[in-house]
């Protein structure tokens, strides 16, 4: 049994995840989710879209053969890259010589926000793969595939960057200074491929949608932000756990019992993420929403470290009593276990989480009301990305739909629909419905308001005379 307990949990996990893709339709998010699926999705017949800084080229690559089968394709992909996660994590824990490897793989299973965004389209699910990959190849001595993986990482997600810079200060304490070009190859992969879209051999630095001192989403926020946020990410009894390993990491600094894999490449790592995102919404740059989903894409580094304050409060504080070892042990598992199903707000919401959201289902009615409505000659305007999925449209298809942007508004002609609602439109490109009421060229058609707890959705419909 404890040879096969790895086995044994996938084996669940997989049964999980199954039973969730078929009877949950949820998308894991209303916007990025979809967008990020439809890039993929529809790359092959627009190249140029395999190269998209925003939507990671790596990550179009590896998920649009899923993606050809609808967005349950994405998540199967992302389905199967947990699963590998969840293994690798516990490998990765064998070979840090941890007891309790098995308890780094649950953790990561019962952390809620890793759960529902397994079943998106959001990139977090393959950069934390692509993590764990590279950091148990170093484990296993294979460093030039570790390279490999962690070189890639910045075309899963921006912040593989500093995951870069963490591997290399790795590889600078260890004087294995050969090893830190290896970290290069990604980006001359992509500089070189890229180059024939954008004829520019530095796409990869000067196409970074988040290089700017600013920000869409305000000015800054609170510097202790994701301390708080991720409670909602891992959960309450994880989340005392991270904490505790944090001491237990900083105490064996203290007494020089730690090695340079734990500090630079789970503790290190992890932190100059963490701070780097921190100090990212604090200033209000780089385009920061403050999502606390961001922290999902290190969930293998959090969970290594929550297993360490798992064995701190078992193994070492309680090393000489069996029983009540495993007495408590079991306790904290059964926490861990049972808390995604509670009504704490860090834990699951079945229902909410992993079904469509109010506004998808708005977005749905909206399409039920057009193809009562619309002709087959029409072009549509619009920003929310959803409404591509109800409409069965090509997202990137400019002869069937445009972004509903002020640049575009001279291009609306006579027949063509205008599809307003209050977030994307409006955050995204500032075009407010005032602005569209006023002009005298358009039709109100319809008009759909509903309520979201404490957010009012809106969407109208608008037709060019």
């Amino acid at each position: 049994m404890k040879n096969n307990q790895i086995l044994i949990l996938l084996i669940i996990y997989a049964i999980i995840a199954i039973i969730t893709i078929i009877y949950f339709d949820g998308t894991g998010d209303a916007g990025d989710s979809i967008h990020h699926y439809q890039f993929a999705r529809y790359a092959p017949l627009h190249p140029e879209l395999f190269f998209n800084h925003w939507a990671k080229p790596l990550y179009v690559l590896l998920v649009s053969p899923f993606a050809q089968l609808g967005f349950i394709g994405v998540k199967i992909f992302n389905a199967i890259v947990t699963l590998l996660t969840v293994f690798f994590t516990f490998k990765i824990a064998q070979k840090l010589h941890l007891h309790n490897a098995i308890i780094a793989a649950i953790l990561l299973i019962a952390s809620p926000l890793c759960f529902v965004l397994t079943f998106s389209g959001l990139t977090e699910p393959l950069f934390a793969l692509f993590i764990s990959i590279g950091l148990y190849a170093i484990l296993v001595d294979k460093p030039i595939i570790s390279c490999l993986f962690i070189s890639f990482l910045p075309f899963v997600r921006s912040e593989g960057l500093i995951i870069i810079g963490a591997f290399g200060l790795y590889f600078l304490l260890k004087k294995a200074w050969r090893l830190i070009p290896f970290l290069l190859i990604g980006h001359v992969v992509y500089s070189i491929a890229g180059f024939f879209v954008h004829h520019d051999l530095l796409w990869v630095f000067n196409r970074i949608p988040y290089a700017r001192l600013s920000s869409t989403y305000g000015d800054g926020g609170d510097l202790f932000h994701f301390v708080d946020q991720m409670n909602y990410v891992v959960g309450v009894p994880i989340y005392i756990l991270f904490w505790v390993g944090v001491l237990s990491i900083l105490w064996k600094c203290v007494k020089k019992k730690i090695t340079k894999e734990i500090l630079v490449l789970i503790f290190i790592c992890f932190f100059s993420f963490f701070i780097a995102h921190s100090l990212f919404w604090y200033l209000g740059i780089f385009n920061s929403m403050g999502l606390k989903r961001v922290l999902v894409g290190v969930s293998p580094l959090s969970s290594i470290i929550s297993l360490m304050g798992f064995n701190l409060l078992t193994e070492e504080l309680l090393k000489n009593k069996k029983i009540p070892k495993l007495i408590f042990q079991g306790l904290i598992i059964i926490c861990i276990l049972i808390f995604p199903f509670t009504s704490n707000p860090a834990a699951i919401d079945w229902e909410k989480d992993l079904s469509l959201t109010k506004d998808q289902q708005s977005a749905q009615q909206i399409g039920t009301f057009i193809a009562q409505h619309s002709e087959s000659t029409q072009r549509f305007f619009y920003a929310h990305p959803y409404l591509s999925e109800v409409l069965n449209l090509d997202h990137f298809d400019t002869n069937k739909r445009l972004e509903l942007a002020p640049v575009n508004m001279s291009r609306i002609q006579s027949g063509d629909i205008v599809i307003w609602e209050n977030w994307f439109a409006v955050v995204e490109h500032g075009v407010t419905m005032e602005s569209l009421d006023k002009n005298t060229d358009l039709i109100k058609l319809h008009n759909l308001n509903v309520w979201d707890e404490d957010r009012e959705i809106s969407y109208s419909v608008y037709k060019k005379k």
